[in-house]
């Protein structure tokens, strides 16, 4: 057995180095890239003041406007980014560190101290069975057993073709690292942070749910698909927004798709709230690749129409 200074999860600020045997890098292949699975929606350049997000309220709309969909979706898309930037990360890391046991079938890396977490070490467990890949980062406190290592973040990845073709998961066990008091920051009123993902063929596909604890939060997810021609997708919600006039509220659907240049389309619907059944509570909005609006259109308003559906991108790639 070889050991190391390994630091993981953000205390990878030793790395061992030495050489990887073709079986280690099918381990570490196994693991997901945070660059493969972010969401690459095109950002407004940093010329001015950014648009502000619009409620779907009765305001006069003329084209050219700022899109108020495509600041939302710019929003979902770096609240989903920095998810996945926080988690992948950390996995990430560990390329860059030699095994410190190999096995046929398992990889093991460390234990370590933790450098973070006072008290406590660490180390990251691969499994390989056929093709099919387990892993868990794992904590226990100083001098107990091993039966206390627990879990913080668990994975599993399939391999169904090429160099990180196939289908995976992780997990951020959430409430779990809170028992042990780890510090989670805005993640700390969820129980798990879950990410599912496929690459086996396009479009590429990544969901994220955020699972609540049941207190009153709810369960957000965010849908992320990705084509070969540079064409993007994002599903989110938008909870309790201003729908109709007289700030009468709803949840809100949104799907949103681009092009690689950065023009595109989304379709806002709501949902529950005080919305009459038989209203068609719908926003459609196209933007240019300045993310200015080219198309409006709201299905409850007479007249609201603005522009024209040809000046709309063809995403309809996506639709298929």
């Amino acid at each position: 057995m070889r050991t190391c200074a390994l630091a993981l999860l953000g205390l990878l600020a030793t790395a061992c180095g030495g050489n990887f045997s073709n079986d280690d890098l099918e381990f570490l292949n196994a693991l997901p890239a945070r660059t493969q699975l972010m969401s690459k929606l095109p950002r407004r350049l940093a010329t001015g003041q950014a648009p502000t997000a619009r409620a779907l309220a009765d305001k006069p709309i003329a084209v050219g406007d700022p899109s108020g969909l495509y600041a939302q979706t710019h929003e979902a898309s770096e609240r989903f980014n920095a998810a996945l930037e926080g988690l992948l990360t950390r996995l990430e890391r560990i390329r860059a560190q030699t095994p410190t046991t190999r096995e046929p079938d398992l990889r093991i890396w460390g234990p370590v101290e933790d450098r973070e977490h006072t008290g406590h070490q660490v180390r990251f467990v691969m499994t390989r069975r056929e093709g099919f890949f387990t892993y868990q980062l794992q904590y226990k406190p100083r001098g107990q057993g091993v039966e206390d290592w627990w879990s913080f973040v668990e994975g599993t990845f399939e391999a169904q073709g090429g160099l990180r073709e196939g289908t995976g998961t992780v997990s951020l066990q959430v409430a779990l690292a809170r028992a042990h008091g780890f510090d989670l920051g805005g993640l700390a009123s969820y129980r798990r942070l879950d990410v599912a993902y496929q690459t086996r063929e396009p479009p590429l596909r990544v969901q994220m749910d955020f699972v609540p604890t049941g207190l009153g939060r709810a369960a957000l997810r965010y849908t992320y698909r990705e084509a070969r021609e540079g064409l993007g997708e994002m599903t989110f919600l938008l909870e309790d927004t201003a729908v109709l006039p007289g700030n009468q509220r709803a949840d809100l659907s949104v799907l949103s798709r681009w092009t690689q240049a950065g023009d595109g389309v989304a379709r806002a619907v709501a949902t529950g709230g005080a919305i009459p059944p038989a209203l068609d509570v719908t926003q459609v909005e196209c933007w240019d690749t300045r993310f200015g609006i080219t198309y409006f259109q709201r299905g409850w308003e007479a007249g609201s129409e603005v522009g024209h559906p040809s000046a709309c991108p063809d995403v309809s790639l996506l639709a298929r």
